[in-house]
């Protein structure tokens, strides 16, 4: 294709230093911030292979994947709302970026709060179904890790609202003292706690991080947050874990997709959403 182009069109490489040293100037703390967040995101799972059994890390690693999974549902969709914000915030609408902000903090706690309820519950099935029986004890290592993903769902929210504000300079501190805590509890918990230490650290870890994402966005912002949506999504979740219990002897489908649908009914007459906010997300959607 690049070679049938030329007939149209002259093509060569061109270097324009001045936007180079713009976006480098933008971009190096998030560099910095990614590569410290790698420490103690990994850190965990090379510590374990040092002081414990190819058992243990392997008991260990297949609940961490599930981990790194529901991580991508918080990161595409803050993905696609932070050129929103980004814009909202340059132009000084801050009605508009307040009324986004808090859409989608419901949003994601909508989605977070029933995965962390739900897998509490389902946590053995669920790694029997993805791993196999002998992966049975990777359920309750999962019990602890999914409060670090619902933990997560806050983090990279917040994280992405930091760079639509332009403060990754602010956060490159926060990154450096959660590796620097999180390399320690490894180093502590996990020769004498095993995989339970790494999973407990991996919770004190991302929980650090998101409080200080908190701060700087409320400090610079001053947007409060309403926890009004997130209570009525845990109401809802605790309903869905009473159809789990009872139901509890039969089959993992039912039980899963019958969850979704106790919850998000229970959800809707509990008025944690309506069709004027789902008429919003639309909104947004369009303006995407």
């Amino acid at each position: 294709q690049l070679f049938f182009s030329f007939k149209y069109a002259r093509l060569g490489f061109a270097f324009d230093l001045t936007l180079w040293r713009k976006i480098f100037r933008k971009s190096w703390p998030l560099a910095f911030g990614i590569a410290f967040n790698l420490i103690y995101f990994k850190a965990d799972t090379i510590i374990l292979s040092i002081y414990r059994s190819q058992i243990e890390v392997g008991l260990y690693g297949a609940p961490y994947r599930v981990l790194e999974v529901a991580l991508t549902i918080p990161t595409m969709f803050m993905g696609i709302i932070l050129p929103i914000l980004t814009g909202f915030w340059l132009s000084h609408k801050i009605k508009d970026f307040e009324k986004v902000i808090k859409m989608s903090f419901d949003f994601l706690m909508i989605l977070a709060v029933p995965m962390v309820v739900g897998t509490l519950f389902l946590a053995k099935p669920l790694m029997v179904l993805i791993a196999g029986k002998d992966f049975a004890l990777s359920g309750e290592i999962l019990k602890i890790l999914i409060l670090a993903s619902g933990i997560i769902f806050a983090g990279t929210f917040f994280g992405h609202i930091i760079v639509a504000i332009e403060k990754q300079k602010q956060m490159i501190w926060a990154y450096f003292l959660t590796a620097l805590l999180s390399l320690i509890g490894y180093l502590i918990f996990i020769p004498r706690y095993s995989y339970f230490g790494a999973a407990w650290v991996t919770v004190f870890a991302e929980s650090l991080i998101a409080l200080i994402g908190f701060w700087v966005v409320w400090r610079t912002t001053k947007v409060r947050l309403s926890l009004n949506v997130s209570a009525k999504a845990l109401a809802a979740s605790l309903v869905m874990a009473g159809f789990i219990l009872l139901f509890r002897n039969y089959n993992f489908f039912f039980l899963l997709i019958g969850s979704f649908v106790i919850y998000f009914v229970s959800l809707y007459l509990l008025r944690g959403f309506s069709k004027e906010s789902v008429l919003e997300i639309i909104k947004i959607k369009l303006i995407i």
